[in-house]
């Protein structure tokens, strides 16, 4: 059984569409905490996808939209996404159902980078899991399709953007929050899940990045036969749950801190 609640998290003056997923026992859980793609599926639609796996292993799993995307208010833009993210964060810390001492990211595509950016700076993060992750976002706005694709974004109501030169304002956001200069940053344990079918980025990027992450901590590349880099298909997707589920079940054990008598 699983309790679902469907909420906002106030992040400035904007409102960021929260769905938290716990078991339905009484408890503290870990927490795993969803970073979308650009703009991905909407929180609704990982119940299926991921939520109902990970909360079957006692986790709660939180997914959400960044400003500016579908029903959470405002613009979006690098900046204000990571700060959805530390906003996020330490709201969900407080709520009697999460366990403060177990949290992960878990980030996929545009969201991998955003995860690794992230925990590059916040040493909450006690784990980390990616899927195809962005590898360089400073490639971004230079890619040819990069002005058509927020054009349809906007047209189909997935996103939002401010009124300014696009490509200018992200080429210097993306410099700031890229993990390629990142990731050397990063002091969890990582996991990286890639398919050697990506029809968007190259494998070898994704290998690239992953020899960046320091050999002091504990790292997995595991690379899914014929997977694109939606994962689109059913047990492409399942085998990625299960290497997840697999690595923070080894990874996030890190128990709650107790009172101790001195």
């Amino acid at each position: 059984m699983m309790r679902k609640k469907k909420f906002s998290i106030r992040c400035g003056r904007e409102k960021v569409n929260c769905i938290l997923y716990t078991p339905s026992t009484e408890g503290q859980f870990p927490l795993v905490i969803h970073c979308n793609g650009m703009p991905g599926f909407p929180p609704e639609k990982d119940e299926i996808r991921f939520a109902k796996d990970f909360v079957n292993k006692s986790y709660a799993f939180f997914s959400f939209d960044y400003q500016g995307v579908r029903n959470s208010t405002g613009f979006f833009d690098f900046y204000n996404s990571h700060l959805n993210i530390n906003t996020i964060i330490t709201e969900l810390l407080h709520r009697p159902e999460i366990d403060p001492s177990r949290i992960a990211l878990f980030g996929e595509s545009f969201g991998g980078a955003m995860a690794i950016s992230h925990a590059a700076r916040d040493t909450r993060i006690k784990c980390l899991v990616v899927r195809s992750p962005v590898f360089d976002t400073e490639v971004i706005p230079k890619t040819i399709a990069f002005e058509d694709l927020t054009k349809i974004w906007v047209r189909n109501e997935q996103m939002r953007f401010p009124v300014i030169d696009l490509n200018k304002g992200f080429k210097t956001q993306t410099m700031h929050y890229n993990p390629k200069k990142l990731i050397k940053n990063i002091k969890c344990p990582i996991c990286f899940v890639v398919g050697d079918n990506d029809e968007i980025l190259p494998i070898a990027g994704f290998k690239e990045l992953y020899s960046k992450v320091s050999n002091e901590i504990k790292k997995e590349l595991h690379v899914i036969e014929k997977a694109n880099h939606n994962f689109t298909r059913k047990e492409h997707l399942e085998e990625m749950n299960r290497i997840f589920l697999t690595f923070l079940e080894t990874n996030l054990k890190i128990k709650s801190i107790e009172m101790i008598d001195v």
